[in-house]
């Protein structure tokens, strides 16, 4: 039987974060072992390289250091020539003639002779030795990629899922996003999808916590912002003014008028978040904020602040006139720093928050060492939950293998290791406030109870992350010049594919000229120019197939195929 989790700041501490380590280094130890990787010729290999490096580094600051003595020694060579010249024509007396001209050839001459008999030729050596380095280097570079070729080919997309699932047993994560997930978080949580709309989904990962599902998502977004643009405009007077002599003359003016003018601009930018749902308190709404007195020690001005905070919710519980049903429960540090006050069911948010749960959201909000502590937005409604994080919007949700391919087996080790750790911690206490709660452990879903099967197709959330990751510019507007945001529509085919129309939504620009109303020095009103861009739309619609299961589909079509996770795309 799968243990549950109520206490997951103490389980991450002093079990899940020391076992995921060693899973971690024992998983890249078994792909080395499969790959039959020699280590040591690695190494060695490796060494080279950098030695390599080393000593071309040296050449070229000593090829940089010569270059400059080049650049006197040419100095030299014309300031010689200079004084040879001005002893010969220059209006001196006779006896510093000699002495400029026979020292300024004397210095040309040896400076020449420097260049071309000693400096030139030691350039030429080095400048061969530079290049003989370099494809040195290439060689060697290559032959270590080689050496690693066979462990390069064993990472997969699924490696970080597999060891999460490995280390704790409650947390399973699905191959793909499929429509059955979608569709039971529709049917059976009431999730809308119109959060969906105006945003593409860069990347996602599904899954279940006791076959409750949850949904990691990053998304990027356009607003409407703001561009200031600059404009300039020359302008001339005279007047007529006395001078000093009692004598009229005409002055002329000259003034630069600027003037600004601010226009719309589509800003893009990216949120991650996570959903889960669960049906325990299905009409329960509350929402929090992190609150700025968690992590406090214990001070007196701490202690006042916290008490002023207990003395305004003791108020409010107290209020009968407003329409809240909230009720002071006695864990007061629970209520200071929860601080959901605007709960519409007293009683089911009891039974949510149970003294343990209670107790153990502070500790996870007091937090400040081996957590994130309190950087999370909480959002309930009804069956479904949304939890902002700032830290996991500074987490690579991407498990693209690519980025664990290395030629240097002790640097794909650490990274390897170093991802997949900081992965899992941000992971694990994005979902550590869920956790915090027995009864959405304890609740499952009626899916799960009668092992209902749903649809196993990708669902749009994977089309859009799979165009993403091919990127914009295979599917943006010929004329447009900003980012774009990628949304997808979907038609199963009766070959197994699925047939994915891509709209490419972004903005061209129209350039424009605002006139903008500068006074100038001269008392009159000017129409100074400002060049802006207006952003107008632009859309273009592109399709590809995809298929998640690549092994039973036959390619006789594709011109370019892109596989992410378990499902893969091809282009025409």
């Amino acid at each position: 039987m799968i243990e549950d989790i109520y206490e997951p700041l103490a389980r991450y501490r002093e079990e899940f974060r020391e076992k995921f380590a060693e899973n971690t280094k024992a998983e890249f130890q078994k792909l080395l072992k499969q790959a039959q990787i020699d280590t040591e010729a690695n190494r060695l290999l490796n060494q080279k390289i950098k030695s390599v490096q080393e000593e071309s580094a040296r050449c070229k600051d000593k090829n940089a250091m010569m270059g400059c003595f080049l650049f006197l020694l040419i100095t030299g060579i014309l300031a010689g020539a200079a004084a040879t010249l001005y002893g010969f024509w220059g209006d001196i007396p006779s006896a510093e003639k000699l002495k400029f001209t026979g020292g300024g050839f004397l210095w040309s001459t040896v400076s020449f002779l420097l260049i071309f008999l000693w400096l030139r030729p030691k350039q030429k050596q080095l400048e061969a030795k530079i290049a003989a380095l370099k494809k040195l280097q290439e060689d060697l570079t290559r032959e270590a990629w080689e050496q690693m070729a066979p462990l390069n080919e064993l990472f997969h997309w699924h490696i970080t899922a597999n060891l999460i699932r490995k280390t704790v047993p409650r947390l399973e994560f699905d191959p793909y996003f499929s429509e059955g997930r979608l569709l039971d978080l529709h049917h059976s949580f009431g999730w809308d999808d119109s959060f969906n709309h105006g945003r593409s989904v860069i990347s996602s990962h599904s899954g279940v916590i006791n076959d409750n599902p949850f949904v990691f998502g990053e998304l990027k977004n356009m607003e409407w912002g703001e561009e200031t643009y600059t404009g300039t405009k020359e302008i001339h007077w005279t007047t007529r003014e006395k001078g000093p002599d009692g004598k009229t003359r005409t002055v002329h003016h000259h003034q630069t008028l600027v003037a600004t003018y601010t226009a719309p601009k589509p800003v893009y930018f990216k949120e991650k978040f996570l959903i889960y749902g669960n049906d325990a308190a299905p009409d329960l709404h509350f929402s929090r904020q992190p609150s700025d007195l968690s992590g406090l020690e214990d001070g007196f001005f701490n202690n006042w602040r916290k008490k002023r905070e207990l003395n305004e919710l003791k108020d409010l519980s107290r209020n009968l006139e407003d329409d809240l049903p909230y009720t002071l429960m006695s864990n007061h540090d629970f209520e200071i720093l929860f601080h959901a006050t605007d709960r519409n069911d007293d009683v089911a948010f009891r039974l949510l928050f149970t003294p343990l749960a209670q107790q153990q959201m502070v500790r996870l909000l007091n937090d400040t060492e081996v957590g994130y502590g309190d950087d999370f937005c909480f959002t309930k409604a009804g069956k479904i939950n949304l939890l902002l994080s700032c830290h996991l919007n500074e987490t690579n949700l991407d498990t693209d293998p690519e980025q664990f391919k290395f030629c240097n087996v002790d640097e794909a080790e650490a990274f390897f290791r170093k991802f997949n750790e900081d992965f899992f911690r941000s992971v694990y206490f994005a979902l550590a406030p869920l956790l915090t709660i027995p009864l959405y452990q304890q609740t499952r879903t009626a899916a799960s109870i009668y092992n209902r099967k749903t649809h196993f197709k990708s669902c749009f959330w994977e089309h859009e992350a799979i165009a993403n990751y091919y990127g914009d510019e295979y599917f943006k507007h010929p004329d447009c010049i900003t980012e774009n945001i990628l949304k997808t529509s979907c038609k199963h085919q009766l070959d197994g594919s699925t047939k994915v129309e891509v709209t490419a939504h972004g903005y061209r620009g129209k350039e424009r000229i605002a006139y903008v109303e500068k006074w100038g020095g001269d008392g009159n009103l000017h129409d100074v120019p400002v060049p802006w861009t207006e952003y107008l739309p632009v859309r273009k619609k592109t399709t590809f197939h995809a298929v998640e299961d690549v092994m039973n589909y036959t390619i006789t079509y594709a011109r370019d195929v892109i596989a992410r996770r378990s499902v893969y795309a091809f282009f025409q």
